[in-house]
């Protein structure tokens, strides 16, 4: 008889049944064992019964330490009971402005690599900045305290272990590196022979490392650095490892054949592999794993998965009530974006009621949120993420901070799958408030607060009231909006402050109340240095902000309007010239970068053209992400004859003139008139019909 174990337990009145499964499991998986290597494809599936006893071997409690890997723990929950009372102060600030508030980058690129967050340990936040390596600061100052290079593109989180007082790192050369937290000295390296420039940082357990490279995952003692085992995954393993303690096993996901994987971590052999997409989408939709990572609610018995779905998907009308969205995700099944799947079989216990969204724009949607598992006094685990419910504008306006329950207990009424809405009071003051669906925010829990990290500015908030009777559309769990990091203020209503704090007026491009600043007029910082990603860490004293321009912003408790004025940058950027009063010369739209804030003449073909209702883009590569573009906002299209993307063709030869300026981390001229853009070959279409010039 299989017994299921649905909850930790944590009473030592057990503790008698579970001493011999201890020692059992403890001595299979020693040190000194032999390095297995076993294959995704030749692996049988695990069927021998077993039994669940209620002592966890391997994990640390997610709940009782710093944040030292990514997402927190080895489980992914990206939750903390660690918390920072509020209100907060500025403390420090790396990689972001300069003392007077102006733009200060360390490191090269300006940015850090999507997915990236600092973590802590020893004192020191240690941070992976690619090319340049690993930086560690102190946790206090933020003054750098050591940097790590020659050890490759490190584009991952970085693990810190109190054990061997070492940071554990995956570069994309396919190397594990073991680095002295003291110093940065590589104290020793396993290579894997193979390589991957995806976001794969490793897991640390208590007597091993896990990570991911190419098609494999590898267990490496972490204090031999000899390899424990192998699995060959049979494709691209796409996500970084979690580790559930109550069933011992390891997951991931691969592409392109887009299955989950679940791993037995005393063996290295396979316990099971599902595909949980429906059998309709394929890698090439784009339907994708690669930049999120499991999550395992360990508590519930269950890994979460979340999927990239195409931009299109936004585009469902979403209903208000539970019952509404089951029965939209069960008519429309390949818009399920977040799956929920048993850790001992696979199997998909019910719907999530979560839809697709995230940083997206112009026919195109990354990645977005990954959920939070939180665990309650009571022991039941709850899911936090962004959820769906159109009530404004149309289907952009409809994305909302969420909870979702994971069983029928958890909450009278509800059953597993089903979410519940949280307030939020943005816009500022708005009676009908909202979050777009793309431009989703990235979650993290700390404790009651409940932040959400925008590309453009990080929110905050305390959960107040998240009773029975609360979770529905009309009454949503009540919170408490706290301080904002905005990118940059940029108006008069705060003049710049060592405090970085504006106590009314806060405002980038748009409007957020009252809360910090990381630059001062300077506007869309992260346009520049785009990296796709923000997000908020929590961990011990400081609450950490990192924005979408790769800027550390740490704040800690106290008055927000003092400040240690602790801004740790190069020298102020000398004032940029001013623009060129006409065309300096005549480029290829691929060398469009080397010529920031002067005005050219760029030539090329157009290869894309889409009216994502804000803005028209005019492409020269498809997909667009990654090179030149023309960029038409809504204001002036009335110039271009009403709809500028029925002006302009696919295939079209065209000359642009203007300044070249940046919109998520791409070189761009902003056209506000047809007179910048000169069709080459002569015709021109109009009112849908094409025409000699």
């Amino acid at each position: 008889m299989r017994i299921r174990r649905r909850c930790v337990w944590a009473g030592l009145i057990v503790l008698f049944i579970a001493i011999p499964a201890f020692f059992a499991v403890s001595l299979h998986s020693a040190g000194g064992a032999p390095a297995v290597t076993t294959s995704a494809t030749q692996q049988p599936q695990a069927t021998t019964p077993s039994l669940y006893l209620p002592l966890v071997l391997r994990s640390l409690s997610p709940a009782s330490s710093e944040w030292s890997q990514h997402a927190h723990d080895a489980q992914r929950t990206g939750y903390t009971a660690q918390t920072v009372p509020y209100p907060w102060r500025w403390r420090w600030v790396w990689n972001g402005s300069n003392a007077s508030g102006g733009i200060g980058k360390v490191t090269t690129g300006g940015s850090l690599p999507r997915n990236v967050q600092p973590v802590t340990g020893g004192g020191r936040v240690y941070i992976a900045a690619g090319a340049d390596g690993v930086f560690a600061l102190s946790e206090a100052t933020g003054q750098q305290l050591w940097q790590r290079s020659g050890i490759g593109n490190v584009r991952s989180t970085v693990a810190y272990d109190r054990d061997t007082d070492a940071v554990f790192v995956v570069s994309a050369n396919g190397r594990l590196y073991k680095l002295s937290a003291q110093n940065g000295a590589i104290l020793a390296e396993f290579a894997s022979g193979q390589s991957s420039d995806l976001s794969l940082p490793p897991a640390v357990l208590d007597d091993r490392v896990l990570f991911s490279m190419g098609n494999a995952v590898y267990a490496i003692d972490k204090r031999t650095m000899q390899q424990r085992w192998r699995y060959d995954a049979g494709a691209t393993v796409a996500v970084p490892p979690a580790y559930a303690p109550s069933r011992d096993v390891v997951i991931v996901a691969t592409e392109p054949d887009l299955y989950v994987h679940a791993i037995h971590n005393a063996t290295g052999a396979r316990a099971w592999r599902v595909r949980p997409v429906h059998a309709s989408r394929t890698f090439n939709d784009p339907t994708e794993f690669r930049y999120g990572w499991p999550v395992i609610a360990d508590g519930a018995g269950y890994v979460l998965i979340k999927v990239r779905l195409e931009w299109q998907t936004m585009w469902r009308s979403w209903p208000q009530t539970n019952s509404g969205m089951r029965q939209l995700l069960t008519q429309y099944p390949v818009d399920q974006a977040l799956f929920v799947l048993d850790l001992d079989d696979g199997s998909k216990p019910f719907i999530a009621n979560v839809g697709h969204g995230g940083y997206g724009d112009n026919d195109y949607m990354p990645m977005g949120p990954q959920p939070v598992v939180k665990r309650l006094p009571n022991g039941k685990d709850v899911v936090y993420t962004i959820i769906r419910a159109k009530h404004a504008h149309d289907e952009r306006w409809d994305s909302h901070f969420g909870e979702m329950v994971l069983d029928s207990t958890t909450v009278s009424g509800l059953q597993g799958g089903d979410v519940r809405f949280i307030a939020f009071d943005y816009p500022p003051g708005s009676s009908a408030p909202y979050l777009l669906t793309d431009e989703q925010p990235n979650v993290t829990v700390a404790g009651d607060y409940l932040f959400g990290a925008h590309w453009e500015a990080g929110f905050a908030m305390r959960i107040l009231d998240r009773s029975d009777a609360r979770g529905s559309f009309s009454a949503k769990i009540t919170t408490q909006r706290l301080a904002t990091v905005a990118t940059s203020q940029d108006t008069a209503a705060c003049r710049f402050s060592a405090s970085r704090y504006c106590a009314g007026g806060l405002e980038n491009t748009r409007f957020y109340d009252f809360g910090f600043y990381i630059y001062y007029g300077q506007g869309a910082v992260y346009d520049r240095y785009w990296r796709e990603y923000a997000a908020w860490v929590v961990s011990n004293e400081n609450v950490y902000f990192v924005s979408a321009d790769g800027a550390v912003v740490a704040l800690t408790s106290g008055n927000p309007q003092a400040s240690e004025a602790s801004s740790l940058a190069l020298a102020p950027a000398p004032a940029p010239p001013p623009p060129d009063a006409q065309p300096v010369a005549t480029i290829a739209h691929t060398e469009a970068r080397a010529w920031e804030g002067r005005t050219v003449t760029v030539s090329g073909t157009l290869q894309y053209v889409f009216n994502n209702g804000k803005q028209v883009l005019l492409g020269f590569a498809n997909p667009h992400q990654g090179s030149f573009k023309i960029l038409i906002r809504k204001a002036h299209w009335e110039r271009f004859g009403g709809r500028p993307e029925e002006r302009y063709r696919v295939g079209q030869a065209v000359q642009v003139s203007g300044v070249i300026a940046w919109y998520q981390g791409d070189p761009v001229i902003y056209a506000t008139s047809p007179a910048q853009i000169e069709v080459l070959d002569g015709l021109l279409v109009q009112g849908g019909r094409t025409a000699e010039r």
